[in-house]
This record gives C-alpha cells, sequence and structure tokens, in this order.
C-alpha cells in the first residue's frame, strides 16, 4: 500500500511532455475588461460647469487611447459640451455614450483612410468647405492642386514638419506669386493640420508657426502717359469718357466702377464702398471692396 502511494508520488513529480498553446497574443492590457460582464470601466463621466457664455452645462469627459508620431500609446482627455444644466443627468450621460460612439467610430474609419496630406487635405474639404464661398473654393482647389499637392501629397501627415512647408511658402514668394495667393496657402495648410491635431489624426500642428515671408509689390512697369491719356479720352464717346476719366483720376479697379450709383456721388465726394464679385450670382454679385491688405 505504501509502495503504491511512493509510486503514485514519483509518477506526479516526473516532468511532462510539453504541450504547446499556439502563437502569444499580443494585445493592450490597459482595455482588458471593458467587455466582460461586471467590470468598472465606465465609458465617460459628466459634471457641470460655469460657462461665461452659456451659463452652467453639462460637460462631459473621456479618455482616448492613440498613438503618437514615435509609436507610444498615449492617453487623451476629451471634452464635449452636452447642453444645459437643467438637462437630466440621465439624459446628458446618453448624450455622452452616443457621442464617443459617433467620435472613436469617425476617428477609427478616418485614422485607416487617411494615409497621405493629400487624403488630409481632401477630408478637411469635405468637412470645411460648406462654409467656403464659391471663389474660395475654386481658388484652393488651383492653388493646392498646383503648388501643394505636388510637393507634399504624398507624404503622411505624422512624417510632415515644419521645415518643408516654410520652404514650400518661401519659395511661392521668390517665384513671384502675389501676397494673397501665398498667404491664402499658408492660412489653409494651418488650418488642416490644425484640423488633423483635434481628430487626433496628428500629435500636433508642423505648421502652426508657419510665418509669411516678405512679399514686395510689384511696382506697375507700364502707364499712360498724360498726352497718351488725352488722345484716349478724345476718341471716347460720352459714356465711356467718363467711365475713364473717373478710372483715371480716382485710381478705382473696373469691378468698382461697374457698380457706381448716382447716390454714390456726394457733392464733390465719390463713396466706394462696394464692388463686382465676377464669379458670384444673384444677392452675391455685389459684395464689399478688396481691403487694404489686397495685392491687386
Amino acid at each position: 500500500m505504501a509502495g503504491d502511494a511512493i509510486t503514485g508520488l514519483n509518477s506526479a513529480l516526473q516532468p511532462r511532455a510539453k504541450v504547446s498553446l499556439g502563437e502569444p497574443i499580443d494585445f493592450d492590457v490597459r482595455r482588458l475588461g471593458r467587455g466582460m460582464p461586471g467590470s468598472q470601466a465606465p465609458e465617460g463621466w459628466i459634471k457641470k460647469i460655469e460657462r461665461r457664455r452659456e451659463g452652467k452645462v453639462w460637460v462631459g469627459f473621456f479618455h482616448l487611447w492613440t498613438t503618437d508620431a514615435k509609436g507610444t500609446r498615449v492617453r487623451l482627455k476629451k471634452e464635449k459640451t452636452l447642453g444645459p444644466a437643467s438637462m437630466p443627468k440621465h439624459e446628458a450621460l446618453q448624450r455622452l455614450s452616443l457621442y464617443i460612439e459617433e467620435y472613436t467610430g469617425r476617428l477609427t474609419k478616418q485614422g485607416h483612410s487617411i494615409v497621405t496630406f493629400a487624403d488630409l487635405w481632401k477630408a478637411f474639404c469635405a468637412v470645411k468647405s460648406g462654409r467656403w464661398s464659391k471663389k474660395t473654393r475654386e481658388d484652393l482647389k488651383y492653388l493646392f492642386g498646383k503648388h501643394v499637392l505636388p510637393i507634399i501629397g504624398d507624404h503622411p501627415p505624422r512624417e510632415i514638419s515644419l521645415t518643408p512647408l516654410q520652404i514650400l511658402v518661401n519659395k511661392l514668394a521668390e517665384d513671384g506669386y502675389c501676397k494673397s495667393a501665398v498667404g491664402q496657402i499658408r492660412t489653409y495648410v494651418k488650418a488642416c493640420f490644425e484640423y488633423a491635431a483635434d481628430e487626433d489624426l496628428i500629435e500636433k500642428n508642423p505648421a502652426r508657426k508657419l510665418v509669411m515671408p516678405n512679399i514686395k509689390k510689384k511696382s506697375c512697369e507700364r502707364f499712360l502717359s498724360v498726352p497718351e491719356l488725352r488722345a484716349l479720352l478724345a476718341q471716347a464717346s460720352p459714356r465711356e469718357h467718363l467711365v475713364l476719366r473717373i478710372l483715371a483720376v480716382c485710381g478705382l479697379r473696373p469691378a468698382e466702377i461697374l457698380v457706381l450709383r448716382i447716390e454714390d456721388f456726394e457733392g464733390t465726394q465719390l463713396r466706394i464702398n462696394e464692388a463686382l464679385k465676377e464669379r458670384q450670382r444673384g444677392e452675391d454679385r455685389i459684395g464689399s471692396t478688396k481691403t487694404a491688405e489686397s495685392d491687386n
């Protein structure tokens, strides 16, 4: 009996054959338990906060794990204004839950589809262009299609730094492009990267310190002499004579003189506060004049 017990103990202590459990699985332990029944892992939290303009409101908060430019996992704190503080708490929690679901789903979808700056620019335009005028949309399509996308369009947004962006706008200035064109490219490059940072597609905006290069206005090399202007006026009909004389004496742009009305003449003064918008239609056809920052 004792011998049988010793034999059984020796058998239990003998090393057993190694059993393969398959390849190890790589997973993020910080997410462990989120989908398990009874686990205490809330998706977010809410609190009432006093805002200067909105008054007291419900604000929701949640944490989001993402990867920075170095491949390191980092935790970001996000927040969302949910509504007035008079809203029931359960409704505010429901709104936060829906927002988290929408936000994380949108982020996952965009993160897989946005690979290059060209992809980012396309997504940015789709979101923001609803507030742009037709002229702005046309100008940006031309400017970015010709000057920006051929240079950085194929590069991943995370790999683009300030240096190539500054070189890009500096080169445009050196090549003689006007201040408004260079300024528009600079403004919307910064806005595009800021959008990417807000959507957590990049860690920070590389264009936040992008500066406007110095651009000197080109002087006009061709102008009419006084005898040439007199000869032109002498050949013009009464209507054209008046138009040409106002253009020459007051220095108006064609778009400004085409919208002049009789009530714009006040004694010896001429009021210039409107201009014709060539690419607009309807009520937007007549708008404000160019600003002091304009180049032409």
